[in-house]
């Protein structure tokens, strides 16, 4: 356990071990005895906190969005132009998933094998995030950035694709690709820049 799980509240430790496990397991393969055990708190505190396993869920997963609304909010203030802002937020998003490289299974297992949540999380969360994405490259193409015969809502599922697919297949790229360690994410660089190469003026 590193100092800041350390030194966390018994809530933040459970939201953290629930984060690990749910990354790890489908909703329905987690239990609260296997949170409590990991965060190290009583279960009665995950009802305390959370209100039960389903709403701890909840939590989770508007968490690991928060990292990418938040990102919006950062990229949006800036006043660069429109395929400056998309090449920095794809960075950051790349950076973020690194940090976490296996928490992207949260959220893309919900799209694979939907839970209670799965409407109400694409519609109110993962839409605002592709939307995001859309808009900037619209504005690409309006200051002639980017070829004005591109879709781009098309453009921004290729960009996701190519990041989703790195992350979840992190451990295995690596191997194929015989990568060494710390170096794979080199190959993602290169990837999203020779995508984005391919269709600016």
């Amino acid at each position: 356990m590193n100092p800041v799980e350390a030194s966390a509240s018994s809530a933040e430790k459970i939201l953290l071990a629930a984060t690990d496990l749910f990354a790890a397991n489908h909703f329905n393969g987690v239990s609260i005895k296997e949170i409590a055990k990991k965060s190290g708190v009583n279960s009665a505190l995950i009802s305390y906190y959370f209100g039960g396993k389903k709403n701890l869920y909840q939590e989770v997963l508007n968490e690991q969005s928060n990292l990418f609304l938040n990102l919006i909010a950062r990229v949006s203030s800036k006043d660069i132009a429109p395929l400056a802002k998309l090449r920095e937020y794809i960075t950051a998003i790349s950076e973020v998933q690194k940090l976490h490289p296996h928490r992207i299974h949260l959220i893309y297992r919900e799209l694979l094998t939907p839970t209670f949540m799965c409407d109400s999380f694409i519609k109110n969360r993962l839409y605002k995030i592709h939307k995001f994405m859309s808009e900037l490259v619209t504005e690409a193409i309006a200051d002639g950035s980017i070829r004005n015969n591109m879709q781009p809502t098309h453009v921004a599922f290729t960009l996701e694709s190519i990041i989703v697919f790195f992350f979840l297949t992190h451990d295995q790229i690596r191997d194929l690709g015989h990568f060494e360690n710390g170096t794979e994410s080199t190959y993602l660089e290169e990837a999203l820049n020779t995508y984005l190469s391919s269709i600016t003026n």
